[in-house]
């Protein structure tokens, strides 16, 4: 049996039932804060342009926009996983080699629910499903390091939990994540250098491309089922081999991720809790503090004309007067 075989297996079988009170609670939490953020970015420039291209092309209004409107389900998750990414805000998920922000999974997901009039539980379970297929990717084939970026993991955890809101069947999950897992393999220069609108967007154009390719698989449209394990697939272009035995997988991922109370870099999370911790302890006028971080929280991309010369042990000094 092919890999993906194997991860379409999962999938199909995975179930509202197998899911914890704490990962169901957890999910739960994620699509709001996801929606938040999302409302957060109504109104910006980047996202305001692609709502008038989506205005400008049309669409089947099957699916919403935040915001308000209706559009075509790989349009609606273009412009709302834009909206849920562009503050930077949504929650992250910290493997040793790589990082990934899970809720931009969730605006496909949401726009494949309503395309096929699924509930809540069936919502929860998809995106449980997209989490653990991201997740689980990351942590034992992370692609920083070979210069491709983390929406390339993304691609199938998209046409997964897409594929699981259709109730495609064991054989069309296969098709839908080996087309998106062949098709969208992005460079991670996207985050390196002088930035530009593309770091917000990379995932939304995943999503929106791995969308398409479900539903293409749900029309019977087929993909190479050896996009792992084949002759110039993921692990023999990009990652190494691999291993992850998808029948002892369980959905529970999601209440690993990270929600940010900060709008900043989600390393710095903690650090910036304790610093106002402590100013707000301070009884003298200044406070001066050495904050001591790991070279893997402040390490930057070594073609980034940020890049750190040497590891540090102290990585920034803070004063307030």
């Amino acid at each position: 049996m092919a890999l993906v075989d194997e991860l379409a297996s999962f999938v199909s079988a995975a179930d509202y039932s197998q899911l914890s009170e704490s990962a169901r609670e957890q999910a739960k939490i994620r699509k709001l804060d996801a929606l938040g953020c999302a409302i957060g970015a109504l109104g910006a420039p980047v996202t305001n342009t692609i709502a008038a291209q989506n205005e400008d092309f049309g669409g089947s209004p099957r699916c919403i926009l935040i915001g308000g409107g209706r559009t075509a389900p790989d349009r609606a998750t273009f412009y709302n996983s834009a909206l849920v990414r562009f503050l930077d805000f949504n929650d992250s998920y910290l493997a040793k080699g790589e990082t990934c922000h899970p809720s931009d999974n969730l605006a496909a997901v949401l726009a494949a629910c309503e395309y096929a009039g699924r509930n809540g539980k069936d919502f929860l379970t998809s995106l449980a499903v997209a989490y653990q297929v991201q997740c689980r990717l990351s942590d034992v084939a992370p692609v920083r390091a070979k210069g491709f970026d983390h929406t390339t993991q993304g691609a199938y955890a998209v046409a997964a939990g897409v594929a699981k809101a259709l109730h495609l069947d064991q054989e069309k999950i296969a098709n839908a994540i080996a087309i998106a897992g062949t098709a969208y393999n992005a460079l991670r220069v996207t985050r390196t250098g002088a930035l530009s609108n593309w770091k917000g967007l990379a995932y939304p154009n995943t999503a929106m491309g791995a969308t398409h390719a479900a539903f293409l698989a749900m029309r019977g449209i087929t993909g190479p089922r050896e996009v792992f394990e084949g002759n110039k697939g993921f692990m023999d272009a990009i990652t190494g081999p691999f291993t992850i035995d998808w029948s002892k997988e369980n959905m529970e991922k999601i209440a690993q991720t990270v929600v940010k109370r900060y709008n900043a870099e989600i390393h710095s999370q903690a650090t910036i809790e304790g610093a106002l911790e402590l100013t707000s302890r301070q009884s003298t006028s200044r406070l001066s503090m050495w904050l001591t971080t790991s070279s893997a929280a402040v390490k930057r991309e070594k073609s980034s004309p940020y890049a750190l010369k040497r590891k540090p042990t102290i990585a920034c000094r803070t004063s307030w007067q």
